[in-house]
């Protein structure tokens, strides 16, 4: 069925451009746009339309300011809850606060509205949709975030490298366990000293740090930081690696992940909120505090024959195939938009 009239799609976001380029946000505007909507995209109260049929709004934190006009213009709201502001986090190794606990009072208040008052609030995962629930969301529904299949797809380049996604910020390398895989990298060298290892991410306030690590740690001539790449560039990463590492602490969906398996990438990945929902039987588990755990997981899909790794990628592409695609997402969202 196709759906007709008007929808507003917000992200409290600084940039506008950021809506079209980062993929989360540019599905969904895909999505409403296929299904018969003519978007108006915004990301300031200023920029949100009165009356508009529906509004779809991202992350619980922001959505306060479509609310208000969907509320008054008696109209519906969808709220994606994507991420760490609907979720009760804490690092049990550091103590460090994040997301919706780390927040000001202002913003906990305007996540706890947002969750409770939507027309529907939608979840990409079953973690968080646990965390929702305990903040105030009644119902919330679960709609896994998806992968553009097509784009990451196995393209048959020579996998060199052994790679990771976490922006080189302290926050994030946190989250990321990034100095457990940097640290990580002598064990495996003393099996495979040729072995490259490439982190993929801005070089925020822990770059230089996290340099010096690989200096003291003797792997710098192994190790290359490669900035941030555009999402149209990353299949060919993912490509040419042999193995990917998200050892992550914390996550919402792990879609980076997702993308990876999508390439036929075997994973070394942790035991973490939502991960084991994405990753299932298809990826190497590991204690994402122990670089020697994450070592001897990267040395064992190393010392694997080509045919060995290819044949567990078929298998992760085939459930991110089966699970997360584009098309599983906009279906849910047109079933769901269907009955509000």
């Amino acid at each position: 069925m196709r759906l007709k009239g008007n929808c507003c799609f917000f992200a409290n976001v600084k940039d506008k451009q950021m809506l079209q380029q980062l993929h989360w946000y540019a599905r969904d505007i895909q999505i409403l746009r296929e299904l018969g909507f003519s978007v108006v995209i915004a990301n300031r109260f200023g920029e949100i339309p009165w009356g508009c049929d529906l509004y779809f709004s991202w992350w619980a934190s922001g959505s306060i300011l479509p609310l208000s006009k969907a509320f008054l213009s008696r109209k519906p709201i969808i709220t994606i809850a994507g991420g760490h502001e609907a979720t009760l986090t804490r690092d049990p190794v550091s103590g460090v606060a994040f997301g919706y606990t780390a927040a000001p009072w202002y913003t906990k208040l305007a996540v706890r509205i947002c969750l409770r008052y939507s027309t529907q609030v939608l979840v990409v995962s079953d973690y968080l949709a646990e965390h929702a629930v305990k903040l105030g969301a009644l119902n919330p529904l679960l709609v896994y975030n998806c992968v553009d299949t097509e784009a990451f797809r196995p393209l048959r380049l020579p996998r060199t490298l052994v790679s990771s996604v976490f922006n080189c910020e302290e926050r994030k390398v946190m989250m990321k366990r990034g100095d457990v895989f940097l640290r990580s990298v002598p064990f495996v060298l003393r099996d495979f000293p040729q072995q490259k290892f490439v982190v993929i991410g801005s070089k925020g306030n822990a770059y230089q740090r996290l340099q010096q690590l690989t200096s003291d740690l003797g792997v710098e001539k192994n190790v290359e930081f490669i900035g941030t790449v555009d999402n149209a560039k990353m299949p060919e990463f993912l490509n040419r690696s042999k193995v990917f590492v998200q050892i992550s602490e914390s996550e919402t969906f792990g879609v980076a992940i997702a993308e990876a398996m999508s390439c036929e990438t075997p994973v070394v990945v942790s035991k973490q909120g939502p991960i084991p929902e994405v990753v299932g039987d298809c990826g190497i588990y590991v204690d994402h505090n122990n670089p020697k755990a994450v070592a001897a997981a990267i040395a064992n899909l190393l010392g694997k024959t080509e045919d060995e790794r290819r044949e567990i990628g078929l298998k992760a592409r085939f459930r991110i195939v089966e699970n997360f695609s584009y098309g599983r997402r906009k279906k849910s969202i047109q079933q769901i938009i269907s009955s509000i």
